[in-house]
């Protein structure tokens, strides 16, 4: 269970703070919620059950398991699927599992198909640019809270550090 105070990362929303705990007024129901405050979302708020049987949240990583994340970026698998339906329906579970190294996979996988084609003289496909930048939105702002760096640091922090690695 959260607490006020703590920081989790929602499936929807990114990295947001436990701001209440309690019955919202919503009917006649007992079911207690979570009152979450999207960080990188000022106006918005986000009420999630305390059970959670869907893991719609969950605790951040530490700052540790990020630096490690960052230094195994490399080597990371990409989503290995060629048929376009089923890479769009990966791309969809990897955001919804509300998972770091899946949304490093959603992001590398994105890349090197977005640079192949450029490179091929041919257009980006906006499903992969879709998919890549939600990956990073919650990537980077999760990496940005538990580091303590400005959220538009994250990309130069990770690849300063990823270029240190592979020197």
């Amino acid at each position: 269970m959260f607490k006020i105070g703590d920081y989790v990362a929602h499936y929807k929303e990114g990295v947001c703070e436990v701001v209440n705990i309690g019955k919202i007024d919503m009917g006649s129901s007992d079911k207690e919620y979570y009152t979450l405050k999207p960080v990188y979302d000022a106006g918005g708020t986000v009420y999630t059950p305390v059970d959670n049987k869907r893991d719609q949240i969950r605790k951040l990583i530490t700052k540790e398991e990020a630096e490690n994340l960052i230094k195994e970026m490399p080597k990371i698998d990409i989503i290995g699927v060629t048929n376009e339906k089923q890479r769009e329906g990966m791309y969809k579970n990897a955001l919804l599992h509300n998972q770091c190294r899946e949304w490093i996979s959603l992001i590398k996988t994105s890349y090197g198909r977005n640079a192949k084609r450029l490179l091929a003289g041919k257009k980006t496909i906006n499903v992969d640019e879709r998919y890549m930048s939600s990956a990073e939105k919650f990537l980077y702002g999760e990496l940005a809270v538990v580091m303590e760096i400005p959220r538009d640091k994250v990309s130069g922090y990770v690849k300063e550090h990823l270029d240190a690695e592979l020197a």
